[in-house]
């Protein structure tokens, strides 16, 4: 299909934009005339409605698809004058690639960026259209190709001319709301073995060797918070920065010249964004790990000894962790066994009886295992053998002689998985020496290649990940798992991933938590932290930093432990650190509170088998319309049931976020209904901070492995969670009181507490004999409220009494019960007046007040409310005061308040000031300054709050406003000179429902106690 030239033209006037817009959205166009053959194509295509379609906009073009059942449907509009890539959902923009220098889809050449410019040529054929720009470049142009499908499209492009050697796609961050994925990301912080950010722009990510081969468990797809997703097809090396620098953006580099593959999702949920990734490069099809691995503790030497470790070291290790009952599967020597690296051989001298050695662990009820590398040495005996043999990778810059790399342990060569006589030599290796020492399983480290060395003719860099994946898979790896990632075998393989050498502090601690939940939703759901306590080779942890860390592990997948909560070693000054008994027996608890809760874990990979969903996964994941779990870096689901908020910092307290839900308190035996956030929750050191939704699968079992012992037995909860009902008129509340305890409780009777007044009657039972364990006493109420009953909330209480092992216990559970406002009138000497297009409504009980209004807004541009006043009773020194009780608009900027004028009914007679709560963000004091009835003065801000108590005072043409949240303590919202105040005022309660952006919606406000004082 020939290219149709894109012609350039003045933009139109902003008057005729809109309409531009709408008639280019109903006709089928392409660029250049309708009658060539080419745009009838189009036009079939876009005839079909329920196609994706490419239209003309006053900007450039708009890539449309539908949505589905399924899926959102979403838009990008494409910049025409600077190539510009806007993702669009729901009129929203989800994502848009960086403009002005930064370019969206950048290349470099001789050493110098340069980015795609202005579109000059496009098409829409079978469902791909393809774009040609003009670039900073003379003579080099770039051609994009964008193919839709319902919950993504393919972004392909390439650059010709020019000779560039590295292609990138820059977006602008914010665009997305917040970014997640990567892995394990390198930050100028530290990380990733001290620091994770999470989001990754709340840090900095600059991640330069970003591939295939990297030691670090990464994959090129990012997620964000508007249900967004980038993956990067490719093989090569990338460079990778998210706000370096505190820019602001996300560039994503590939080292290569070749067509840049990317694939942007667009989804309603960030978890159906993983999904959509996860049906791409797999899931796993087994799990590597048994069921033992995940309930005990695996313990490996490494962070106890690092490389000064012998056999008597090991053993003493070994028995002190046995007698402390510090249980674990098994015991696994880390480096420096060998004689040589990459012997395969034990060094005499440490190591005089390996065989006498793991009789001994296995005699102590442990599985023994030994720590392996593909790398070896150039002083071992096995090195020139493997040369001679042709079974080393070759250098990259040299294919006739071996590659030689450096590591932590000296220089090497790599073993050739690509060349299968190398492999069996390696895999024969390793098996003798299982064989000859009742070796039970290894972990493998170090990479399976290097970016200095040649793939072996035939084979690409990113075969050496598969290579290794299948290598690993023939042995059991013991819960150390093993670190391949990029291909499809590593996703489906199910190995435990084993997290980077983490520092000893609690910096690390904190980065070991979020860096889960990176390498969790980037598609590897076998997760564990690293070692216990650290392993970077820095002091020993303090009591504090171990205990802490065994407790956050405890509510991770697996535990992987090293330095010994009895006694270990300082790496740094050579000395020994002993720890005291409560240290052990902290740890032990934290150990023992795994292993109860396995059962629920194995339930939860069993459910990761199927689906493919991460078992430790960020809040957002479950409960993506929860804004604030979107930032919460220290908390993360178990499963659908298990919300784990370990403490990750000095202290005995801290704030926990529960998003909505019906939790119980595992520590406290409560029932708190979210979402909520527990400001100064206890937490010390024996205190392991642990909720579970109780309308979540597994919640049952969940409960009975966490829950503490001196948690009361049993729990009552009152469902629904908010009911409501007018005054006088019946409802149903139901209780469940349920023994959560392993015992049997007797006497079991519930009750309801309720407000002056009210009356109950149950249906069914109140009261049992007794309730085994896991048994459930429900009964349902019939609720009738007062006939007098105030509107607004009242306290309803489910109570529980029962007799357990700690002897009579009352447990309680209370809800919010609404008695709402019903539309009526009001009573002298109230008025109503209202400057909306709708009709509002009003009501009054006594001393309380509602109204029902509509109103596009309440504001300098637009004054439209209802009113409830009182005439002429505001003199010079006045003050009016009301409790905002509820407010409720579908607009976040609903507004309902107090106000003065000297004529409500028409504030452009002068003396107007309103002081109102917007319906989520804050307070706002308006006058007008200048007499002609538009509110043109403004204070307040903060969040919004109720109820809320308000305050306008009066001195003169002095107005001030104030705010409580208990009517005793008053903040000033701000004051105003209003020179049109005369006479004694008009004063009254206001409602807006600023629906300029919610058509038809109302607000429905309530109000008690306005007082007027003169």
């Amino acid at each position: 299909m020939r290219t149709q030239p894109l012609r350039r033209r003045k933009s139109p006037r902003p008057a005729t934009l809109l309409a531009a817009a709408l008639v280019l959205t109903l006709v089928p166009t392409v660029a250049g005339p309708l009658t060539t053959k080419a745009q009838a194509d189009t036009a079939a295509q876009a005839d079909t409605t329920d196609r994706p379609k490419v239209t003309r906009t006053a900007d450039g073009l708009a890539l449309s698809v539908p949505g589905t059942r399924n899926t959102p449907g979403y838009t990008v509009d494409i910049a025409t004058d600077q190539l510009a890539l806007t993702t669009e959902r729901s009129g929203k923009t989800v994502l848009g690639t960086a403009g002005g220098d930064d370019g969206g889809l950048r290349f470099r050449s001789d050493g110098k960026w340069e980015h795609a410019t202005e579109v000059t040529g496009w098409t829409w054929k079978s469902g791909v259209l393809t774009l040609t720009t003009g670039t900073t470049l003379d003579g080099a142009t770039v051609r994009a190709r964008l193919t839709p499908e319902a919950d993504r499209y393919q972004l392909d492009w390439d650059v010709e001319g020019g000779s560039p050697d590295q292609l990138a796609l820059t977006y602008d961050l914010s665009s997305a709301g917040h970014w997640y994925g990567h892995g394990e990301a390198e930050t100028p912080q530290g990380g990733p073995g001290t620091n994770q950010p999470w989001p990754l722009d709340a840090g900095e990510v600059d991640h330069p060797t970003f591939g295939p081969a990297s030691y670090h468990m990464i994959d090129p797809f990012w997620y964000t918070s508007k249900s967004t997703g980038l993956r990067v097809d490719t093989g090569n090396v990338m460079d990778v920065a998210l706000n370096k620098g505190k820019d602001g953006l996300g560039t994503f580099v590939v080292e290569s010249p070749d067509t840049y593959k990317a694939t942007v999702f667009v989804e309603s949920t960030p978890l159906e964004v993983y999904r959509d990734y996860i049906g791409i490069v797999g899931k796993p099809t087994k799990s590597d790990a048994p069921y033992e691995q995940y309930a005990k503790p695996l313990w490996n030497s490494w962070a106890q000894f690092y490389t000064k470790v012998d056999q008597e070291k090991l053993l003493d290790y070994a028995t002190d962790l046995h007698d402390n009952g510090l249980d674990g599967h098994t015991i696994q020597l880390d480096d420096k066994w060998e004689s040589n690296y990459g012997n395969l051989t034990w060094d005499p001298k440490t190591f005089p009886d390996p065989k006498g050695l793991s009789k001994k662990i296995h005699d102590m009820g442990f599985d023994f295992g030994v720590w392996v590398t593909l790398w070896i040495n150039l002083d071992s005996a096995n090195y020139q053998y493997a040369v001679d043999h042709g079974y080393l990778l070759m250098d990259a810059k040299d294919k006739t002689k071996p590659c030689d790399v450096t590591w932590w342990n000296g220089e090497a060569g790599i073993i050739d998985l690509a060349n299968p006589e190398a492999k069996a030599w390696y895999e024969g290796n390793l098996k003798s020496l299982m064989d000859t020492y009742d070796i039970d399983g290894l972990k493998f480290d170090t990479r399976f290649f290097d970016e200095r060395c040649a793939p072996r003719e035939g084979s690409q860099v990113t075969d050496y990940q598969k290579l290794g994946t299948q290598l690993a898979d023939e042995f059991d790896l013991q819960g150390a798992g093993i670190r391949v990632h990029w291909n499809k075998t590593a996703h489906e393989a199910g190995f435990v991933t084993r997290q980077v050498d983490k520092g000893t502090g609690w910096d690390s601690l904190r980065a070991s938590a979020s860096q889960n939940l990176a390498i969790s939703t980037i598609g590897y759901p076998f997760v564990e932290s690293d070692m216990i306590g650290g392993s970077g080779g820095q002091p020993a942890p303090t009591k504090d930093v171990l205990v802490r860390w065994a407790q956050s592990a405890s509510l991770m997948p697996l535990m992987y432990a090293s330095t010994s909560p009895v006694d270990t070693n300082d790496t740094t000054t050579g000395q020994k650190v002993d720890y005291d008994q409560e240290t052990v027996d902290l740890y032990r608890q934290a150990i023992k509170t795994h292993e109860k809760l396995a059962p629920y874990i194995w339930d939860q990979v069993q459910s990761t088998l199927k689906t493919g969903d991460p078992i430790m996964r960020p809040l957002f994941f479950d409960f993506p319309k929860d804004e604030a779990s979107y930032t919460v870096a220290d908390e993360w689901m178990l499963g659908p049931a298990v919300l784990a908020a370990p403490k990750l910092s000095t202290g005995a307290t801290r704030s926990v976020h529960l998003p909505p839900g019906t939790w119980y308190d595992v520590n406290q035996g409560t029932v708190i209904r979210g979402p909520k956030t527990l400001k100064g929750y206890s937490a010390p050191l024996g205190v392991t901070p642990a909720f579970v939704n109780l309308k979540a699968q597994g919640a049952a079992k969940a409960v009975k492995a966490l829950k503490r012992d001196d948690a009361p037995a049993a729990s009552v909860l009152i469902t629904p969670d908010a009911p409501a009902t007018d005054a006088g008129k019946p409802f149903q509340v139901t209780t469940d009181v349920t023994n959560w305890s392993t015992g049997t409780i007797k006497s079991v009777k519930a009750a309801l507490d309720l407000p002056d007044g009210w009356s109950a009657k149950p249906a069914g039972a109140t009261t049992a004999s007794s309730l085994q364990n896991g048994a459930t006493l429900t009964t349902t109420w019939t609720v009738t409220p007062a006939e007098d009953a105030r509107w607004g909330s009242h306290d309803l209480t489910g109570t529980a009494t029962y007799t357990g092992s700690k002897g009579s216990t009352k447990v309680s559970d209370t809800v919010q019960a609404q008695v709402k406002a019903a539309p009526g009138s009001v009573q002298a000497p109230y008025l109503t007046t209202d400057t909306t297009s709708e009709d509002p409504q009003y009501a009054q009980a006594g001393d309380q007040f509602a109204i029902w209004a509509g109103g596009q807004d309440l504001s300098g541009w637009k004054d439209e409310k209802g009113v409830i006043y009182r005439d002429d009773v505001a003199g010079e020194k006045s003050t009016v005061q009301a409790q905002l009780v509820s407010q409720n608009s579908a607009s976040p900027v609903g507004k309902a308040g107090v106000a003065l004028a000297n004529d409500l009914t028409a504030p452009e007679k002068g003396g107007y000031a309103v002081l109102v709560m917007t319906q989520s963000y804050g307070l706002e004091f308006m006058t007008d300054s200048n007499g002609d009835g538009k509110l043109d003065t403004w204070a307040g801000g903060n969040a919004s709050y109720h109820p809320a108590y308000l305050k306008l005072t009066r001195d003169g043409a002095t107005y001030t406003g104030y705010a409580s949240k208990d009517g005793q303590t008053w903040t000033q919202v701000g004051t105003a000179e209003v020179p049109s105040a005369a006479g004694t005022e008009d004063a009254g309660m206001v409602a807006s429902a600023a629906n300029v952006n919610y058509p038809g919606e109302d607000i429905e406000a309530v109000f008690s106690g306005f007082t007027v004082t003169s």
